[in-house]
């Protein structure tokens, strides 16, 4: 029976999941970008659970850190024109202050290089305030461009 109950609920988180992917956003500049922030949100909590939950898998922050500086070097082009229509939470000041966005997508990079350094090494200390300025470099961004 037990068996049973668990085929169910695999299948049916499977089959909402499944909706999900296919009800959601259609355009695909969007679905791009928020599959890339939703990557490097995930690296972070990964790093949460190590660096302040006690999750034991030090080796893994590296690749963590890493896959944070990885999908930055994928965003390319991820707001171009037209990106602004659909399920977006990003706020219009995004297409109209390019500069400032840039300045953000700079220290967002800054700070990934900066917490990959501190993953190679040894000192917990280095890599919490790596991970903290990287936390502060996503705010600094959502705090001027993405919608509550």
């Amino acid at each position: 029976m037990k068996k049973i109950v668990l085929a169910m609920a695999v299948a049916s988180v499977t089959a909402v999941s499944a909706f999900a992917a296919f009800a959601d956003e259609t355009n695909p500049a969007i679905v791009h970008r928020q599959g890339l922030y939703k990557t490097m949100a995930g690296h972070m909590t990964a790093m949460k659970s190590i660096l302040f939950l006690g999750f034991e898998a030090p080796a893994d922050l590296s690749f963590h850190a890493q896959g944070i500086l990885d999908a930055f070097g994928h965003m390319g082009n991820s707001y171009p024109p037209g990106s602004d229509k659909g399920e977006t939470k990003a706020k219009p000041e995004i297409w109209t202050q390019p500069e400032k966005v840039k300045q953000r997508a700079m220290d967002g990079v800054a700070a990934a290089k900066s917490l990959v350094a501190a993953t190679a090494g040894t000192d917990k200390g280095a890599t919490i305030a790596a991970f903290k300025s990287m936390g502060e470099k996503c705010k600094a961004c959502h705090d001027d461009f993405r919608k509550e």
